[in-house]
């Protein structure tokens, strides 16, 4: 058979997983999954064109490089015209990358043509030296001031000896660092032979890395995209488009070193790396591995937001209106479960559990009509069988009692006997050895043990006796001296009793054995109370209108909840079996009888105080009738035989 609980609980649980998966399925196709692929789409479109702009002018390069190196195989290696360099401009505007052109022979002349400041400047180097410096302008030569210091030796450069051990043209395999300069890039090499292969020069087309940079970014598709391009060894060739980039000296810097992570989508910020831009970054990355031209790594990362404007924000809103779905159709179920299901179970579970002491009396209460009043039958029903059974669990040990009382006074009048005949043979010792004075203290203390003996046997009498219901006069402070004799034996050693008896009590009008019976039944819980020791009192004391008792001990005290409950009928703090919950209530009744009220002052640690305040007898200023005793305790009639 069924149990609602989990009939409810697996179809609940299935239930808001299916719609958790559905809402958060379409949220992630629609704002994560198919945005990031168009982006992906759109970088990789960038990614072929950065890979087709490199190869073309890299490929200018080379042409120019072989041209030049044609046109000065003709001249047979030859630098001693240079009215003949003025054929060399027409190779400075094919190629938008080509920074300079170095022709150099092996005796170490050179003519170097390099772009500097926007102007192409022809330097001639004899033995290492300038012997000239021209500048073109209007499509001519024009002589300019040179610098005599300025010195190149190109057989010294390491893109000279590449391209004299070549059979072939070649491109350096590394990027590199011009001479005397932070800027770097790449040298197509073209050897110059004569017809038996003897080496007449080296042709150099330098292709900077700089004006790569600006080349690629020309075809940046987004502001924010990333396009970054390194060599094989993971040194940056071309950093991204970003404001730390901007100026030259800082490219500069960047220039030839290995990639800074946070150039790379998704990277950690290392010494030397550039704060990334916010947005997410989706980036795709390939290889230009173009047969003779150096290897590069290429990379592009496009934000998601250059594409597609405000999809965060979107992404959040959406994500928390599903969560918002999930979290209710969660809460509905809950909630189904909290209002039928829980309260169903709970009553079952009550119908089909005996009720016992301790189980809950709180009226059942749900904003469910029809459970609500299950719940209440269910309740009355259980209430009236726990108290049946409380009520036969007291007769049944009242009734033990009973016995005990009836049985108590021939115990109790036969051991008094013995303890008389003790007394009298511990008189006898003490007239026959009244010659051996070491013997006499021993004996007095045997006579005061018997003595003291009687004494609780009588008090216990006195207490297990039948009340008749009547009242007489009393001493209070009586009362406490027959409490505590009975107590002691009881409280043990680690327990201390202290009296404070005002000897001017008056009388009261009452029942002395009730009184006393209340007094052991706090006695007895303040023991309860302090299982490790401690200290019990009772104080008496006196005011015009009223008469008053302390019953004080440093136990563990009470809290304000069990304080509130501690004089109810079957309220018990103790463990099942160990009290019945009627000790205090009964005290309460006895007082209230008296005429009199009791009250309890108690903290958690600090211990508990009882007090009890009673009206003087009306009849105060009368003597006790003979049996009773006095207001200091004493006794007054002879002792029972």
């Amino acid at each position: 058979m069924s149990r609602p609980t989990s009939l409810v609980l697996w179809k609940a649980i299935v239930l808001t997983a299916l719609c958790a998966a559905a809402v958060g399925g379409l949220w992630w196709w629609s704002l994560v999954h198919s945005p990031r692929i168009q982006v992906e789409a759109r970088a990789r479109e960038s990614l072929v064109l950065m890979d087709r702009t490199i190869a073309r002018e890299m490929t200018r390069a080379e042409a120019i490089g072989l041209a030049l190196g044609a046109w000065w195989a003709q001249e047979r290696g030859s630098l001693d015209d240079p009215s003949k360099l003025q054929n060399v401009i027409t190779f400075l505007d094919n190629g938008a990358m080509v920074t300079n052109l170095i022709l150099s022979r092996p005796d170490g002349d050179s003519a170097c043509i390099v772009r500097k400041d926007g102007e192409w400047n022809l330097i001639l180097f004899r033995a290492g030296r300038i012997p000239r410096r021209e500048v073109l302008r209007g499509g001519r030569w024009v002589p300019a001031k040179g610098d005599d210091r300025e010195t190149y030796d190109a057989r010294e450069r390491h893109w000279f000896r590449f391209g004299a051990a070549r059979a072939a043209p070649a491109w350096t395999p590394e990027a590199y660092r011009f001479v005397r300069s932070r800027a770097g890039g790449f040298t197509f090499t073209v050897p110059v032979r004569d017809p038996r292969g003897a080496l007449q020069g080296v042709v150099a087309v330098d292709v900077a890395l700089e004006d790569l940079t600006h080349l690629i970014w020309e075809h940046q598709p987004t502001p924010g995209t990333r396009l970054v391009v390194s060599d094989a060894a993971g040194r940056l060739l071309v950093p991204p488009r970003i404001p730390d980039m901007l100026s030259l000296a800082a490219r500069l810097d960047h220039q030839l070193m290995p990639v800074p992570p946070a150039f790379l989508p998704g990277g950690t910020a290392g010494p030397n790396a550039v704060k990334p831009s916010s947005g997410s970054l989706v980036g795709v990355s390939g290889a230009y591995m173009a047969e003779g031209k150096p290897p590069m790594n290429l990379l592009v990362a496009i934000p998601e937001a250059d594409l597609f404007p405000g999809l965060h924000t979107r992404r959040i809103a959406v994500f928390a209106l599903a969560l918002a779905i999930v979290l209710a159709v969660a809460w509905s179920f809950l909630d189904l479960h909290r209002r039928i299901v829980r309260p169903m179970r709970d009553l079952a579970m009550e119908a089909s559990t005996p009720s016992t002491a301790d189980s809950s009396s709180e009226d059942y209460h749900s904003d469910i009509w029809e459970i609500e009043q299950v719940g209440q039958q269910l309740r009355v029903a259980g209430r009236a069988l726990q108290e049946r059974n409380l009520l036969l669990s007291h007769a049944e040990h009242s009734q033990r009692v009973d016995s005990v009382g009836m049985m108590a006074p021939g115990i109790m009048h036969d051991v008094n006997n013995q303890l008389a005949v003790v007394l009298g043979q511990i008189a006898l010792c003490q007239t026959l050895y009244g010659d051996h004075p070491e013997l006499q203290p021993r004996l007095r203390q045997a006579e005061e043990a018997a003595s003291r003996c009687g004494e609780v046997l009588r008090g216990l009498l006195n207490y297990s006796r039948v009340d008749p219901g009547g009242r007489e006069l009393m001493s209070l402070n009586a009362s406490v001296q027959d409490a505590v004799a009975l107590l002691r034996p009881i409280l043990g050693p680690t327990i201390d009793v202290e009296k404070d008896l005002d000897p001017d009590t008056p009388f009261l009008f009452g029942e002395p054995q009730k009184l006393q019976q209340v007094l052991v039944n706090l006695g007895m819980n303040a023991r309860d109370a302090m299982p490790g020791g401690g200290l019990l009192s009772f104080r008496t004391w006196r005011t015009e209108t009223l008469v008053g008792l302390e019953v004080r001990d440093t136990g563990c005290g009470m809290s304000e909840d069990v304080k509130a409950r501690v004089f109810e009928p079957f309220f018990s703090t103790k463990p099942r079996g160990q009290g019945t919950g009627l000790g205090l209530a009964m005290a309460r009744n006895i007082v209230e009888a008296h005429g009199g009220q009791i009250r309890v002052d108690s903290q958690p640690g600090a211990g508990t105080t009882f007090h009890l305040e009673f009206p003087p007898s009306l009849r105060k200023g009368s003597e006790p009738r003979t049996g009773t005793r006095s207001a200091a305790g004493s006794l007054e009639s002879p002792p029972v035989s």
